[in-house]
């Protein structure tokens, strides 16, 4: 077992005995010897004899010493209890001042004497409190304070993180910016306000062949002079560049011809910081190639409008010429009919109607194929069509048979395009439908949805439907499904339909079953036939 800690001794208290008891001794020594001292001169007056004399002061001294001995005794006894109430109040103030010392504030000294250990028990606790309340102030102000710094640190640290992702977004920045300028096909060059060169790209260098020794000294006169010599007209760039530079808001371009034959665009806008002009940014772009090429464009379209012109009379003169000799053999075979009716048999007046059918089916034939080449070339007025009104027209001229109704479904949009080419597109899908009319009562139905930028039309009938194999055939000009004795047909209406259809931004196709019937539908882009000021070239017509 652990032995017990033994409790300090008090030096104090053992200190406060001694001197007390020091101080008994003598007094009683000094008693003793004063007693005896008067004892004996007291006697000796009596006249007593010296033995007797010396009998009783030896008793007298015994007893005074036994006396003396007991008051010591008592006086050890008192000064003991004494010392000990002294230091029970000195350990009680060391040990509060001990427990204050190490930090525990809230201690309190419990002294209720009103003597000088009580007085400065109270001056003690007095000062613990002061202390304490100071304690609390200041850990109150540490706290106060500790948030502030830590306030103060986020704030610090948000700012250098916010700092810090500026400076890579800057990076970035200036990194993605230095891969355009040397990624760019213009060559750059950024200059002071004074025209002295700040920065350039590899671009800007071989387009005009200046030495790096040059561009690095950032020699803004010799540069200079390397341009002035290249121009056809130096002079006129340098006046045009003076004039910039006195007007620094100022933005220009211009095309600059080179000694060489090159054509190079040249762009300048000011560097604008704030509300102040900083330098100039310079663009030349080397377009040489873009200007032959445009060059070549005009020459072919100016070649294509003079083909398209010949074309056009060369259709109509062609249409003439084919039509007058069909005139004639008609006029035979009519002539032939009337005069010699009575005299040819019946396989000769087959073979005079089969004659003029077919100078019919040529006289169609040739009619189709100048409104064909027509489409794209011939322009015409763009205006408003109430397509309501157009299939009235339209029905009227075609005259269908009474077993043939053409109806309209819904209501149709007025559009603006070219009335000829809108009339040409229902009145062939129309006509044919009539045409091939195979069902005792015929329905034509004709209807029209708004999807998005287009028109959608479409045409249906319950004739004798299209073998879906022949889908794409019957688009194809001169292209025919029946014989042509058999039904009369030239072969261009679909295709001119087709034509007309693309030419207008849309598409055009069927769907049919044999012996139920085709629906043909056609879209019509809504910008496109508004735009439709010019003629389309020729190649560009299927």
């Amino acid at each position: 077992m652990a032995r017990q800690a033994r409790r300090p001794k008090s030096s104090l208290r053992n200190n406060i005995m001694v001197a007390f008891f020091l101080t008994i001794i003598l007094v009683g020594v000094s008693i003793t010897a004063m007693s005896q001292h008067i004892l004996r001169h007291t006697l000796a007056e009596t006249g007593l004899p010296a033995d007797v004399i010396e009998h009783i002061g030896r008793h007298f001294i015994q007893m005074l010493t036994a006396i003396t001995m007991a008051g010591i005794v008592l006086a050890l006894l008192v000064a003991g209890l004494l010392a000990r109430a002294m230091t029970r109040t000195i350990g009680k103030l060391l040990k509060g001042v001990t427990e204050i010392s190490s930090g525990a504030l809230d201690t309190r000294i419990d002294l209720p004497q009103d003597d000088e250990f009580g007085r400065l028990a109270q001056a003690f606790n007095a000062m613990t409190e002061r202390l304490s309340q100071s304690y609390d102030n200041l850990e109150e102000k540490v706290e106060q304070r500790t948030a502030e710094l830590s306030a103060i640190n986020a704030t610090l640290e948000r700012e250098v993180n916010e700092r810090r992702k500026t400076e890579d977004d800057l990076r970035e920045s200036l990194s993605l910016l230095e891969a355009t300028l040397e990624s760019t096909a213009d060559g750059i060059l950024v200059t002071d306000r004074e025209g002295r060169i700040k920065d350039y790209n590899n671009r800007f260098k071989e387009l005009w062949g200046i030495p790096d020794a040059v561009l690095k000294s950032r020699n803004d006169d010799e540069a200079l002079s390397f341009v002035l010599y290249q121009l056809k007209e130096p002079e006129a760039f340098l006046a045009r560049v003076k004039e910039l530079y006195g007007k620094p808001h100022a933005e220009s371009f211009d095309a600059l011809e080179f000694k060489d034959g090159r054509q190079i665009e040249r762009y300048s806008k000011p560097q604008i910081i704030g509300d102040e002009v900083v330098g100039r940014v310079w663009s030349f772009r080397d377009v040489t190639q873009r200007r032959q090429a445009e060059q070549r464009q005009a020459s072919l379209l100016r070649r294509v409008a003079e083909i398209n012109e010949e074309l056009t009379h060369f259709a109509y003169v062609v249409s003439h010429d084919l039509k007058a000799p069909l005139r004639g053999v008609n006029l035979i075979a009519d002539w032939l009919c009337d005069d010699y009716q009575d005299k040819l048999g019946v396989e000769a007046r087959q073979q005079l109607d089969l004659l003029r059918n077919r100078v019919a089916r040529m006289h169609n034939l040739i009619d189709g194929v100048l409104q064909y080449s027509r489409v794209g070339r011939i322009k015409e007025d763009v205006v408003e069509v109430n397509l309501n009104e157009l299939i009235d027209d339209i029905v009227d001229a075609i005259a269908p048979p009474e077993h043939a109704e053409i109806t309209v479904a819904g209501a149709l949009p007025t559009i603006a395009c070219e009335k000829t080419r809108i009339t040409q597109v229902f009145q062939n899908l129309l006509t044919n439908a009539v045409k091939h009319m195979d069902k005792p009562r015929g329905k034509v139905t004709i209807t029209c949805a708004e999807e998005g930028d287009f028109w959608k039309f479409s045409v249906a009938d319950n004739g004798c439907g299209i073998e879906e194999k022949h889908f794409d055939r019957i688009f194809r000009i001169f292209q025919t499904l029946a014989p042509r004795d058999e039904a009369e047909s030239t072969g261009v209406g679909l295709t001119l339909v087709k034509k007309i259809v693309e030419m207008y931004g849309g598409r055009v196709w069927v769907e049919s079953e044999i012996n139920r019937g085709s629906t043909f539908f056609f879209t019509l882009a809504k910008d496109k036939m508004r735009a439709r000021a010019e003629p389309l070239p020729v190649a560009a017509a299927r």
